[in-house]
């Protein structure tokens, strides 16, 4: 049996986000996506990680000083939906 299992609010709108986005999705267009900063991103993305949903993924693009950070769902994050009934 799959455990239950919660999120918050802001947690919840970037995990539909990226799986809206196909799952893998990068914190500079979640951040971008939600009016926040990508700091404020990376606590729901650590929260989404220990749940089990998916995890960081640095990727070097040419061009780009730095590595870009995505965050990808795995098949259990992809497959998750939230339960209606929150009694």
């Amino acid at each position: 049996m799959i455990e239950a299992k919660k999120l918050t609010e802001k947690s919840m709108e970037v995990f539909e986000y990226v799986k809206n986005a196909g799952g893998k999705v990068s914190v500079a267009e979640l951040a971008q996506a939600t009016g926040r900063t990508e700091r404020s991103i990376g606590a729901n993305l650590t929260d989404l990680k220990k749940k089990g949903f998916g995890d960081r993924e640095k990727v070097e693009v040419e061009g780009e000083e730095k590595p870009i950070t995505y965050f990808v769902l795995n098949d259990e994050g992809m497959a998750w939906a939230p339960t209606e009934d929150a009694e």
